[in-house]
C-alpha cells in the first residue's frame, strides 16, 4: 500500500472511529455523517484487502487484524505529527498541539493560576500552538497522562501513582454546607451539629473516597450519594436532601444569596491540594509542551 493524501485521511477516520467506540459517536469529531464515515471505512478496507472492524446492531468492535492495524496507524500518525511539528519549529515558531486535562470549576477560585498561565503562554511571540482543554474526572486525567493523550493535568489527586509526577500548585478550601431549610442550618454548637449529621444524608465526590467526611466523623457507610464533580454535589445540597463539602469559592455565590448555609465554618472546613500531574518518565518533550511547563513554573513561583 503506497500511502498518499487520501489514505492518510482514511487512516485518521479509522482512528477517530476506534477511539470514539463506533461510527455514530465519531460523527461529531469528524464532522461527517454516519453514511460517509461508513463508506470511508469500506474504502480503507478495500485498499488494504483486510476487514478491520465489525459494525452493526451488535455494536462496534475491531477484528484481530484491525487491532494490530490500529496500533500501527497510531504510531504512524504520531510520527507524522512529530515530523510536522519539528519542521515548523525550524522556522522559530512555537507550534503543534497541547492537550490539557482539568477538573471542573477551577475558574472561580482566585487562587487558581491556570488563567494566568494560559494568558502568559498565549502571549508568547510566534505562538502557533493549538490548545485542547478537557474537563474530566481526576482518574481520567491520570489515565490520559499515562496513555500520552494529555501533556498536563490539573486536579485533586488524593492517591498518587508511582509512574506520574505531581506538583502542588495551591490549596483549595472546602466548607460544609447545607440548604437553609435543612435541620443542620440551625446547629450552633458542635454537639448539636454532630447529632444532626448522624441522621443526615451525605454526598461525597467519588474520587475523594469519603476522605472529606473525616472532618465530620463520617465514613463511606454514611454516604447516600456519590458524584463525580462539584456541580452534581451542589445540586443535591441545594435541593435540601443532602449535606456535604463544596469548595468555598464555588459555594460563595449561593452563600451570599442565602441559598446555602456554611455549617460552623470555624470547625467544619477542609483543604485539598490542587496539583499538576505529568509523566515521570517520558520522551523528550516537544517545544510547545516544554514552553507551557516553563510558564506554569514561572507563574507558580511568583504566587
Amino acid at each position: 500500500m503506497n500511502i498518499g493524501d487520501l489514505d492518510l485521511r482514511l487512516l485518521r477516520v479509522f482512528v477517530a472511529v476506534v477511539e470514539s467506540h463506533g461510527i455514530a459517536n465519531a460523527q461529531t469529531s469528524l464532522t461527517k455523517d454516519a453514511s460517509t464515515i461508513s463508506k470511508q471505512l469500506k474504502l480503507l478496507e478495500g485498499r488494504l484487502g483486510l476487514r478491520l472492524c465489525v459494525r452493526g446492531r451488535a455494536g462496534f468492535s475491531l477484528t484481530p487484524e484491525g487491532q494490530r492495524f490500529y496500533r500501527q496507524t497510531t504510531e504512524l500518525l504520531q510520527s507524522i505529527k512529530t515530523f510536522e511539528q519539528d519542521a515548523r519549529n525550524l522556522q522559530g515558531k512555537l507550534s503543534g498541539d497541547i492537550h490539557l486535562a482539568l477538573i471542573d470549576n477551577l475558574v472561580s477560585d482566585p487562587s487558581c493560576p491556570v488563567v494566568e498561565i494560559l494568558s502568559r503562554y498565549g502571549k508568547r511571540p510566534d505562538n502557533a500552538v493549538t490548545l485542547y482543554l478537557d474537563v474530566i474526572e481526576p482518574a481520567q486525567i491520570e489515565l490520559r497522562i499515562l496513555e500520552g493523550k494529555a501533556d498536563l493535568g490539573i486536579g485533586i489527586f488524593p492517591y498518587h501513582l508511582g509512574e506520574l509526577e505531581y506538583r502542588t500548585l495551591y490549596t483549595e478550601r472546602d466548607l460544609l454546607v447545607c440548604a437553609p431549610d435543612h435541620p443542620l442550618s440551625q446547629a450552633r454548637t458542635r454537639p448539636q451539629a454532630r447529632d444532626i449529621l448522624a441522621g443526615s444524608f451525605k454526598v461525597s465526590r467519588a474520587f475523594l473516597r469519603a476522605d472529606d467526611l473525616q472532618a465530620i466523623q463520617g465514613d463511606r457507610s454514611t454516604v447516600t450519594a456519590w458524584v463525580s464533580n462539584v456541580e452534581a454535589a451542589a445540586m443535591l445540597i441545594l435541593a435540601g436532601t443532602h449535606v456535604g463539602f463544596l469548595p468555598e469559592h464555588y459555594a460563595q455565590n449561593w452563600i451570599t444569596k442565602g441559598e446555602l448555609i456554611p455549617v460552623l465554618p470555624e470547625h467544619y472546613r477542609r483543604q485539598s491540594p490542587i496539583e499538576a500531574v505529568l509523566r515521570r518518565t517520558h520522551d523528550e518533550k516537544l517545544p510547545a509542551a516544554t514552553a507551557f511547563l516553563e510558564d506554569l513554573q514561572a507563574v507558580t513561583r511568583s504566587t
